[in-house]
């Protein structure tokens, strides 16, 4: 085999590769015994019929398809062994220029990681935020641990009011006619959830257990129910019984409760230490952001289109996932959200951009620095997966796969380069 590469164009290579026509019988050879089986020869038990007897009967091109396939694997990966800095993104474009008894010639196309170009990426005096807590946020978070704690206790001397849970029985009509899912006996509402339909709850305001009332509303036009969007509806409503929420008083007593803590004084600082750490995190990798904006500011990439496809098609799958986990289909989202899957995959055409550029200059960076992955890093991050899950270090390699290994270096990688380019930028 012999071939010659050249440029064919922005971030795309040409191979011309030429097959001997020894090589060329060879693969033909190999064919046939892979496939001779699943021909029917009279006078031949299935797969005994030689090769001649069957390319008389079939034509003499019945081999070429798998001969071809089997002569451009083999050629292929013996190029991608011997030509350096050779990183396609996709797969190749085969065109088969001649096939004969001297020797087959094929054209190879492939699209290839474009050029990084790049520039200043130390010293841009990215502004380092300082973490702090602020009275607001413990105050917030001194809520929600109480509402983690709200009883909700049956009221009979008074109304409804915002923030009650209320149990009620409806049925909903358009038109006069009751539709599917329009009806409910004991269902549960909070009035101010805004769960329902806009105006439903506050209509509920001011009705005592027991009463009833028509609720008047009109479905959104975006209404996921395309008989019912934008038609007006009747809802017959019967209070069946109202709860209030009660939260618990801050003091000694509630930060026990909720926590190791023995004073309420304890507990809040406890909180306030927790919401440091986070704060800390949430500032860091803001600041990593900064950092890697920054940078690609001063790089040029010309992306190639084929590696913003394959970036989208790693997000589409990534939010599909998300979807499928709170039990929801992509399609049925899109139909909720009033769009399209392809509006969606448009929506994201820019942080499939970004993404792209992200993943190429840091590997540029990468190389340009000589950062790598020692044995020592392996060792101490699994020395701290031990200890978070109690093992032994030897335990943790047990379970590894050869893959989970890969993304343990990888994401060592990725950390020691972000610390690199916090270290040199951030002040």
């Amino acid at each position: 085999m012999k071939y010659t590469k050249s440029n064919a164009g922005k971030n795309e290579v040409e191979f011309k590769i030429s097959i001997t026509a020894e090589e060329w019988e060879h693969a033909q050879e190999h064919a046939y015994k892979e496939k001779k089986s699943s021909f029917n020869v009279e006078g031949f038990r299935k797969g005994k019929a030689p090769r001649k007897v069957i390319e008389k009967i079939y034509g003499k091109g019945v081999f070429f398809d798998e001969a071809l396939n089997h002569c451009f694997y083999h050629a292929y990966s013996e190029i991608a062994s011997k030509e350096k800095d050779f990183a396609p993104v996709d797969e190749p474009r085969i065109e088969v220029k001649k096939v004969g008894d001297d020797g087959v010639e094929l054209i190879a196309k492939v699209t290839v990681a474009p050029e990084v170009k790049l520039g200043q990426y130390v010293g841009l005096n990215v502004k380092r935020k300082e973490a702090k807590v602020t009275e607001k946020q413990l105050k917030d978070e001194l809520e929600r641990a109480r509402e983690s704690q709200a009883r909700f206790v049956e009221v009979t001397d008074r109304p409804v009011k915002d923030g009650d849970i209320v149990n009620i029985d409806f049925s909903g009509s358009v038109n006069g006619k009751v539709f599917d899912g329009g009806t409910a006996n004991g269902y549960d509402l909070t009035i101010g959830s805004h769960s329902f339909i806009d105006n439903f709850e506050e209509q509920l305001i001011g009705l005592n257990t027991g009463d009833s009332k028509d609720v008047h509303v009109t479905f959104p036009e975006n209404y996921g129910e395309p008989t019912l969007a934008g038609k007006p509806a009747t809802f017959v409503v019967k209070v069946n019984v109202i709860k209030e929420k009660q939260l618990p008083e801050l003091n000694d007593e509630f930060a026990s409760n909720v926590s190791d803590c023995e004073t309420l004084d304890a507990y809040k600082a406890e909180l306030k230490e927790h919401l440091l750490e986070h704060e800390k995190q949430r500032v860091q990798a803001e600041l990593e952001n900064d950092v890697i904006e920054a940078v690609i500011k001063n790089t040029e990439i010309d992306v190639p289109k084929v590696m913003v496809e394959h970036e989208l098609d790693h997000i589409m799958q990534d939010i599909s996932y998300r979807l499928m986990y709170q039990g929801i289909s992509l399609e049925d989202y899109a139909k909720y959200m009033n769009t399209t899957v392809e509006e969606i995959r448009k929506s994201r055409h820019a942080d499939a951009v970004k993404g792209v550029k992200i993943s190429l200059v840091m590997q540029e960076i990468i190389r340009a620095e000589k950062i790598d992955v020692t044995a020592k890093d392996v060792n101490a991050r699994l020395q701290e997966m031990a200890k978070r899950d109690n093992k032994t270090v030897e335990d943790v390699k047990s379970t590894l796969s050869d893959k989970h290994m890969a993304q343990i270096k990888n994401d060592i990688l990725l950390h020691k380069l972000l610390d690199f380019l916090v270290e040199k930028n951030a002040i």
